[in-house]
């Protein structure tokens, strides 16, 4: 019985995870194509809605609700720019103290119903002149909120594929 009971203390030894985070180690064991998943145009908006517009405008309180959700911060690679992955079919989220953004792989029925979602939620929006921006930003939008706002989508190329983001972004946010 000793025997039986050393061999288990020395096997749970060997899986001990040592200093590894917990954030770490869901990292590690995610799939790498979730990093960026392809989520359909319907949950790609809901969650810009959720995490971007309705959802806590300071950090502690972003962290928070995306956490409640399951998501899981990246290392910070931008200081000041943190990054949220989750290891299913929901959009990244990144934030900032200005901006906001949702990106997830290029499907069908992205752009249109990112427009729809902007005439309907911002109907006085004014559509603005996107090349200023950025070279891959697609469309924008002036919205006229409190601080004056501006919402944009992009799409990059990343080893052979495309990632589409909706991004807003608060100059005067603070």
């Amino acid at each position: 019985m000793r025997l039986a009971c050393a061999a288990c203390g020395m096997v749970l030894a060997a899986c001990s995870t040592g200093n590894v985070s917990p954030d770490t180690a869901e990292l590690r064991n995610m799939w790498r194509v979730n990093l960026v998943p392809k989520s359909n145009p319907a949950l790609m908006v809901r969650t810009f809605d959720r995490y971007c517009v309705e959802g806590p405008q300071d950090a502690e309180g972003s962290e928070a609700y995306l956490r409640s959700a399951g998501y899981v911060p990246l290392p910070e690679e931008v200081p000041g720019i943190k990054a949220y992955v989750i290891d299913d079919v929901r959009p990244a989220v990144a934030l900032s103290r200005s901006m906001c953004l949702v990106q997830a792989e290029s499907r069908t029925g992205q752009t249109t119903r990112f427009q729809n979602y902007v005439a309907e939620t911002y109907p006085r929006a004014r559509t603005i002149d996107p090349k200023p921006l950025g070279e891959n930003i697609e469309q924008a939008w002036s919205v006229p909120t409190d601080p004056p706002a501006l919402i944009a989508t992009e799409r990059t190329e990343s080893f052979g594929w495309y990632r589409y983001a909706v991004i807003l972004y608060r100059p005067g946010a603070t």
